[in-house]
């Protein structure tokens, strides 16, 4: 396993979705549309802002670009960082848009899940929830979120909650955020996303259960993903 994870998760056009999950290792990566999957790998570690990886398809490359400021979540022995990017995949169905770089801790827990919501104007929400290896369920995960807001200063949730329903096959399907901030009287943020499409990868980091959603923050539309990896 990896000393360090990287994710990479990214949404194009109205149903696209590209993620990519690796470190020194290697690295595999899942590009789906609405009736098309790519499912691509890569031996070599990853590079700072590309990949070039092997698929049946072809040989896709996917790269990406910092579009905001660095966050920290001490979640770990070495935290968890993130931020927003502008990322692309070519080959034979390209696709571009926004998405985050996670940068995750490869140890310390049994599951690590992932969000992100970005709407037309700019505005990003990103949720991280770390479970430990010796804990029994969700009740003791770490939870940390924050949001971005273009022109301010990012701010933090001190209580983010993030539930999650699932289908028969065991996919996440429907998600809701509830984002305490520390003003007493002002009631929590709230967030509600949809799966569009979806992929699961078996990498050297575990298997990872990734899907694009569909969110709705605060009567405003957004895009995004939500990630479930599992070690």
């Amino acid at each position: 396993m990896p000393e360090r994870i990287r994710l990479i998760s990214f949404v194009g056009g109205t149903e696209s979705y590209g993620v990519l999950v690796g470190g020194e290792d290697g690295s595999q990566a899942a590009l789906v549309g609405p009736d098309w999957k790519v499912e691509a790998t890569s031996s070599v570690p990853m590079e700072e802002g590309r990949v070039a990886l092997e698929s049946e398809a072809g040989e896709p490359e996917i790269s990406w670009s910092p579009a905001g400021p660095l966050l920290e979540f001490a979640i770990g022995d070495d935290g968890v960082r993130v931020h927003a990017i502008a990322a692309s995949a070519g080959g034979v169905h390209p696709l571009s848009g926004p998405g985050v770089h996670w940068d995750l801790p490869a140890g310390g827990h049994s599951a690590i899940r992932t969000a992100w919501a970005a709407t037309a104007k700019g505005d990003l929400t990103v949720l991280i929830a770390a479970r430990p290896e010796d804990s029994r369920g969700h009740g003791e995960e770490i939870v940390g979120a924050a949001r971005l807001i273009p022109g301010a200063e990012p701010y933090g949730y001190v209580e983010p909650l993030l539930s999650t329903e699932y289908d028969a096959a065991g996919l996440h399907t429907r998600a809701t955020l509830e984002l305490w901030t520390d003003e007493e009287d002002h009631a929590p943020e709230r967030a509600g996303g949809q799966r569009i499409a979806g992929a699961r990868l078996d990498s050297t980091a575990g298997r990872l259960e990734a899907a694009r959603f569909r969110w709705s923050l605060g009567g405003s539309s957004a895009v995004g993903a939500y990630e479930i990896l599992v070690a």
